[in-house]
């Protein structure tokens, strides 16, 4: 074999024998010389012309085999790999779910701990705050009927009288806001509902050049819902609207189905709110108006919440807010004491 003059390297392939078993070949080409002495002549050639090859044939079960087992081996890694991965994805998401809803159940106790706190100081100061007020302002007004119009006295008997109306409503609406409401449940025409509201401060929306657009949704069903609460809850809504407009711009409500339920929609074109108040907008006595109680969307909440529905708020400031309510067609009737 030393005398052989071999290629650069060795070549093989598997294939299949006779019988269907695979085989290793192994070969590699040559050029074999002449035994010694065949050619005298030492300018004559000393090996073979046409190269040739050697085969070389081994029995390839034991290492198809050992392939098909590493094979399995690897796909099987590859896929408790790609489960593992799955699951920490799948985790990583479910923990984050998880931690969002911990911190709103969380948000909704402190809410609810508020209100209940809320509940105690009204029932405690409700009566002995509005006797005090009534008599108040009765002698504002005798007052200011007595007093010479335009004068010092008439002025300052007036500012009683209003702001004796204004503690009034503060109370009422603490009240309204902590007492336990029975609902009147009935069929509500949203469309007809919602077109009524907008009666109501049309005049007002009017006055500041302010428009007012609906379009009715035919498709729309009914819902059970208490339509006086409902009213309460747009009027809210459009007049904290209209404030924040102030002068020239749009109100746009719309409403539409949504799974087993209703959304409507009111947008305004207002200062917008700061993403730093968004969290707080329904929190009791939060208010960004100088002369606002921080009752009213605090109200709204309630009132949304008692229909089994959901209220949210988004908002940009400089370019409006937008309140999105969902209500469902159908809630069962509450204990007004649960």
């Amino acid at each position: 074999m030393q005398q052989l003059h071999p290629g650069d390297e060795e070549a093989w392939r598997r294939i299949d024998s006779a019988d269907g078993e695979p085989v290793l070949e192994i070969y590699r080409q040559f050029q074999p010389m002449f035994a010694a002495g065949m050619h005298r002549m030492r300018h004559m050639q000393q090996y073979a012309a046409t190269p040739q090859a050697i085969f070389i044939a081994f029995d390839a079960s034991n290492i198809v085999s050992a392939e098909d087992r590493e094979q399995r081996n690897t796909l099987i890694i590859l896929f408790a790999l790609a489960t593992v991965l799955l699951a920490s994805v799948l985790s990583f998401f479910w923990y984050r779910r998880y931690l969002r809803s911990r911190q709103l159940l969380q948000d909704e106790m402190k809410r609810k701990e508020k209100l209940v706190a809320l509940g105690h100081l009204a029932a405690g100061v409700a009566h002995e705050i509005r006797n005090p007020l009534s008599s108040i302002k009765g002698l504002a007004k005798y007052f200011a009927e007595r007093a010479p119009a335009g004068g010092e006295a008439h002025q300052l008997a007036q500012v009683m009288a209003k702001e004796a109306d204004r503690l009034n409503r503060v109370v009422s609406e603490l009240l309204e806001l902590v007492k336990p409401t029975h609902l009147a449940l009935q069929a509500v025409d949203l469309n007809t509902l919602i077109n009524h509201s907008l009666q109501l401060v049309s005049q007002d929306a009017n006055s500041r050049e302010i428009q007012l657009r609906f379009t009715a949704n035919d498709t729309l069903p009914e819902i059970q819902a208490d339509p006086d609460r409902l009213t309460q809850v747009l009027l809210n809504l459009y007049l904290n609207a209209i404030q924040a407009i102030g002068q020239h711009g749009v109100i746009s409500v719309t409403v539409s189905e949504s799974g087993a339920g209703v959304k409507i929609s009111v947008t305004d074109s207002g200062k917008g709110i700061a993403a730093d108040q968004l969290e707080a907008i329904f929190t009791p006595y939060f208010t960004t108006k100088a002369e606002g109680t921080g009752l009213g969307l605090a109200v709204v909440h309630n009132i949304v919440e008692q229909h089994g529905g959901t209220i949210q708020v988004a908002s940009q400031e400089g370019k409006g807010s937008t309140f999105t309510l969902w209500l469902p067609v159908n809630i069962t009737r509450k204990d007004p004491q649960g």
